[in-house]
């Protein structure tokens, strides 16, 4: 709960750019912050901010698709993300396939440069961020960075039809 008191006002900001709205970025992190009171983590968080970041973005999806459902419901609609993917069998097993690959090539991954690619991409922290984070410097951050994007560029397919395409 102290990493949620240091950095209350940073994670109400990332709310509001993510989701264009002051008050609902603070009604928001007061639901986050009674989810910790009653039931906070199990295991002791590593990295404090990106795990109360990516809790705060998860309850603000949440919250949205909540309000878009019940929209929905009141109009008689069904909404876009609810209906039934067009996709065929072969589209779909081909995205499985590609995503359990690049998550096989992430795991991979050193560790630090696991990490530094996780926070910057999925919790969509700045270099500057992740060197607080880790205790690293930000030159390192951007090595570590570079080095993941260079093998998952050079092991993940569709990063390499990409690559011949734009060389």
């Amino acid at each position: 709960m102290a990493a949620l008191a240091l950095h209350y006002d940073d994670l109400v900001d990332y709310i509001k750019r993510r989701f264009h709205g002051r008050d609902f970025a603070r009604d928001l992190m007061h639901e986050v912050c009674v989810q910790m009171l009653e039931k906070p983590p199990r295991d002791p968080i590593a990295t404090p901010l990106a795990f109360l970041r990516k809790t705060a973005f998860n309850r603000a999806i949440d919250r949205i698709r909540a309000e878009r459902t019940r929209q929905a419901h009141l109009n008689g609609h069904v909404p876009e993300y609810l209906s039934v993917d067009d996709w065929d069998g072969a589209q779909a097993l081909d995205f499985e396939q590609q995503l359990a690959a690049l998550l096989d090539i992430i795991q991979a991954l050193p560790v630090r440069q696991r990490q530094v690619f996780l926070l910057h991409r999925i919790h969509d922290m700045s270099q500057r961020e992740i060197a607080e984070e880790l205790g690293i410097s930000v030159n390192m951050v951007t090595q570590h960075f570079g080095r993941a994007m260079k093998t998952i560029g050079q092991h993940w397919e569709p990063a390499r039809r990409a690559l011949r395409k734009n060389p």
